[in-house]
Protein backbone atom coordinates (compact mmCIF):
# COMPACT_ATOMS: atom_id res chain seq x y z
CA UNK A 1 0.00 0.00 0.00
CA UNK A 2 1.61 3.12 -0.66
CA UNK A 3 2.37 6.00 1.84
CA UNK A 4 -0.70 8.32 2.74
CA UNK A 5 1.77 11.54 1.20
CA UNK A 6 1.84 10.09 -2.20
CA UNK A 7 -0.06 12.27 -4.33
CA UNK A 8 -2.81 11.24 -6.52
CA UNK A 9 -1.19 12.48 -9.53
CA UNK A 10 2.29 10.51 -8.65
CA UNK A 11 0.15 7.00 -8.20
CA UNK A 12 -1.77 7.79 -11.90
CA UNK A 13 1.23 9.00 -13.57
CA UNK A 14 2.75 5.73 -14.81
CA UNK A 15 5.86 7.37 -16.54
CA UNK A 16 9.12 6.03 -14.99
CA UNK A 17 11.03 8.83 -13.02
CA UNK A 18 13.58 10.51 -15.43
CA UNK A 19 17.15 9.26 -14.74
CA UNK A 20 19.51 11.10 -12.54
CA UNK A 21 21.54 13.53 -14.28
CA UNK A 22 24.64 12.38 -11.88
CA UNK A 23 24.43 8.95 -10.43
CA UNK A 24 25.76 8.24 -6.80
CA UNK A 25 25.39 5.25 -4.36
CA UNK A 26 21.68 6.73 -3.47
CA UNK A 27 20.39 6.11 -6.90
CA UNK A 28 22.10 2.24 -6.90
CA UNK A 29 21.28 1.02 -3.72
CA UNK A 30 24.30 2.04 -1.37
CA UNK A 31 28.07 2.13 -2.19
CA UNK A 32 28.37 -1.46 -2.91
CA UNK A 33 25.97 -1.66 -5.90
CA UNK A 34 27.87 1.64 -6.64
CA UNK A 35 31.27 0.58 -6.63
CA UNK A 36 30.03 -2.58 -8.34
CA UNK A 37 28.91 -0.75 -11.34
CA UNK A 38 31.95 0.95 -11.41
CA UNK A 39 34.12 -1.85 -11.54
CA UNK A 40 31.28 -3.82 -14.36
CA UNK A 41 32.46 -0.54 -16.58
CA UNK A 42 28.63 0.59 -16.37
CA UNK A 43 29.62 3.75 -14.61
CA UNK A 44 32.02 6.15 -15.23
CA UNK A 45 33.27 8.29 -12.44
CA UNK A 46 33.44 11.97 -12.56
CA UNK A 47 34.33 12.70 -9.21
CA UNK A 48 34.28 10.78 -5.87
CA UNK A 49 30.84 9.22 -5.42
CA UNK A 50 29.61 10.77 -8.89
CA UNK A 51 29.39 9.11 -11.89
CA UNK A 52 27.33 9.16 -15.26
CA UNK A 53 26.25 5.78 -17.56
CA UNK A 54 29.19 4.23 -19.53
CA UNK A 55 28.30 6.26 -23.14
CA UNK A 56 26.94 9.80 -21.90
CA UNK A 57 27.92 12.74 -23.55
CA UNK A 58 29.23 14.95 -20.36
CA UNK A 59 28.96 18.02 -20.40
CA UNK A 60 28.76 21.18 -18.16
CA UNK A 61 26.42 20.19 -16.15
CA UNK A 62 27.30 16.69 -15.37
CA UNK A 63 30.66 18.27 -14.28
CA UNK A 64 29.20 20.88 -11.82
CA UNK A 65 26.90 18.47 -10.36
CA UNK A 66 29.60 16.13 -9.59
CA UNK A 67 31.59 18.44 -7.80
CA UNK A 68 28.50 19.85 -5.78
CA UNK A 69 29.48 18.12 -2.15
CA UNK A 70 32.72 20.25 -2.05
CA UNK A 71 31.17 23.97 -2.73
CA UNK A 72 30.34 25.59 0.63
CA UNK A 73 27.66 27.69 1.87
CA UNK A 74 27.83 30.87 -0.30
CA UNK A 75 30.59 29.73 -2.18
CA UNK A 76 31.21 29.54 -5.69
CA UNK A 77 33.14 27.02 -8.44
CA UNK A 78 35.81 29.49 -9.80
CA UNK A 79 39.70 29.61 -11.58
CA UNK A 80 40.52 26.20 -13.11
CA UNK A 81 37.74 24.00 -11.27
CA UNK A 82 35.29 26.64 -13.10
CA UNK A 83 36.81 26.17 -16.06
CA UNK A 84 37.46 22.28 -16.01
CA UNK A 85 33.06 22.72 -15.83
CA UNK A 86 32.63 24.58 -18.79
CA UNK A 87 35.07 22.73 -20.79
CA UNK A 88 36.15 20.01 -19.41
CA UNK A 89 40.13 20.52 -19.79
CA UNK A 90 42.01 20.83 -16.86
CA UNK A 91 45.82 22.07 -16.50
CA UNK A 92 45.17 22.32 -20.32
CA UNK A 93 44.61 19.04 -21.45
CA UNK A 94 40.83 16.74 -21.30
CA UNK A 95 39.90 15.57 -17.91
CA UNK A 96 36.83 13.24 -18.44
CA UNK A 97 37.28 12.78 -14.89
CA UNK A 98 38.20 15.76 -11.75
CA UNK A 99 41.77 14.79 -11.64
CA UNK A 100 42.41 13.25 -8.50
CA UNK A 101 44.27 15.11 -5.64
CA UNK A 102 43.76 18.75 -7.60
CA UNK A 103 42.75 21.14 -5.59
CA UNK A 104 38.61 22.18 -5.59
CA UNK A 105 39.00 26.02 -6.38
CA UNK A 106 36.28 28.21 -4.83
CA UNK A 107 35.95 31.78 -4.55
CA UNK A 108 33.33 33.99 -1.85
CA UNK A 109 32.19 37.70 -2.02
CA UNK A 110 33.96 39.75 0.04
CA UNK A 111 30.37 40.30 1.83
CA UNK A 112 30.43 36.72 3.09
CA UNK A 113 32.19 34.89 5.74
CA UNK A 114 34.94 32.91 4.41
CA UNK A 115 34.37 29.68 4.10
CA UNK A 116 36.14 26.98 6.55
CA UNK A 117 39.72 25.78 5.74
CA UNK A 118 39.55 22.15 4.22
CA UNK A 119 41.97 20.01 2.82
CA UNK A 120 42.07 20.02 -1.25
CA UNK A 121 40.06 23.45 -1.14
CA UNK A 122 41.58 26.38 -2.03
CA UNK A 123 39.53 29.68 -1.28
CA UNK A 124 40.11 33.00 -2.98
CA UNK A 125 38.00 36.22 -1.52
CA UNK A 126 36.38 37.74 -4.71
CA UNK A 127 34.73 41.18 -5.24
CA UNK A 128 32.19 41.10 -7.57
CA UNK A 129 31.48 37.84 -7.74
CA UNK A 130 27.21 37.81 -7.70
CA UNK A 131 26.67 39.51 -11.25
CA UNK A 132 29.38 36.81 -12.75
CA UNK A 133 28.16 33.55 -11.30
CA UNK A 134 25.55 30.99 -12.80
CA UNK A 135 23.97 27.47 -11.51
CA UNK A 136 24.51 24.91 -13.66
CA UNK A 137 22.21 22.09 -12.27
CA UNK A 138 21.86 24.24 -9.18
CA UNK A 139 25.30 24.65 -8.23
CA UNK A 140 27.55 27.96 -8.45
CA UNK A 141 30.09 28.46 -10.48
CA UNK A 142 31.41 31.57 -12.11
CA UNK A 143 30.45 32.64 -15.57
CA UNK A 144 32.43 32.25 -18.51
CA UNK A 145 33.96 35.58 -19.16
CA UNK A 146 34.71 35.40 -15.32
CA UNK A 147 36.21 32.25 -15.56
CA UNK A 148 38.30 32.96 -18.58
CA UNK A 149 39.82 36.16 -16.58
CA UNK A 150 40.50 33.94 -13.52
CA UNK A 151 42.29 31.19 -15.03
CA UNK A 152 44.34 33.86 -17.05
CA UNK A 153 45.27 35.07 -13.84
CA UNK A 154 46.04 31.89 -11.87
CA UNK A 155 46.94 28.88 -14.46
CA UNK A 156 50.69 29.09 -15.45
CA UNK A 157 49.98 29.94 -19.35
CA UNK A 158 50.99 26.80 -21.46
CA UNK A 159 48.04 25.41 -19.02
CA UNK A 160 45.94 28.57 -19.50
CA UNK A 161 45.79 28.82 -22.78
CA UNK A 162 44.00 25.81 -24.21
CA UNK A 163 41.31 26.18 -21.53
CA UNK A 164 41.01 30.20 -22.55
CA UNK A 165 40.65 29.21 -26.65
CA UNK A 166 37.88 26.37 -25.12
CA UNK A 167 36.08 29.15 -23.79
CA UNK A 168 36.24 31.35 -26.93
CA UNK A 169 35.07 28.36 -28.54
CA UNK A 170 31.89 28.32 -26.12
CA UNK A 171 30.85 32.12 -26.95
CA UNK A 172 33.54 34.18 -24.72
CA UNK A 173 34.64 37.10 -26.48
CA UNK A 174 38.67 36.86 -25.25
CA UNK A 175 38.44 40.89 -25.84
CA UNK A 176 35.62 41.34 -23.06
CA UNK A 177 37.44 39.30 -21.10
CA UNK A 178 40.73 41.69 -21.46
CA UNK A 179 38.74 44.80 -20.82
CA UNK A 180 37.33 43.21 -17.78
CA UNK A 181 40.54 42.61 -16.11
CA UNK A 182 41.43 45.78 -16.78
CA UNK A 183 38.69 47.12 -15.28
CA UNK A 184 39.12 45.65 -11.91
CA UNK A 185 41.38 47.13 -8.81
CA UNK A 186 44.57 45.32 -7.54
CA UNK A 187 44.56 42.34 -9.31
CA UNK A 188 47.07 39.33 -8.80
CA UNK A 189 48.80 38.16 -11.77
CA UNK A 190 47.72 41.00 -13.96
CA UNK A 191 50.38 41.02 -16.59
CA UNK A 192 50.27 36.55 -16.77
CA UNK A 193 46.85 37.10 -17.36
CA UNK A 194 47.37 39.59 -20.16
CA UNK A 195 50.27 36.88 -21.91
CA UNK A 196 47.94 34.30 -21.16
CA UNK A 197 45.05 36.51 -23.38
CA UNK A 198 47.44 37.72 -25.76
CA UNK A 199 48.26 34.17 -26.67
CA UNK A 200 45.13 32.35 -26.66
CA UNK A 201 43.85 35.83 -28.89
CA UNK A 202 46.96 34.48 -31.37
CA UNK A 203 46.02 30.63 -31.27
CA UNK A 204 42.18 31.52 -32.26
CA UNK A 205 43.52 33.66 -35.12
CA UNK A 206 45.35 31.30 -36.65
Amino acid sequence: MPPPCTSLAALLDARPAPAPLVVTPAHVGGPVAWSDLRRSGALVELHDGAAVGVGAVVGSRHRALALAGEVPARGVLAAATAGWVHTGLYDGVVAPAWPAGAPIEVAYSPDAHCPAPRAGRIVRRAPGLAPDTVRLAGVPVTRLTRTAVDVACTVPLEAAVPVLVALSERGVDLRSAVRLLDRRARVVGRPAAHRALSAALERRAG
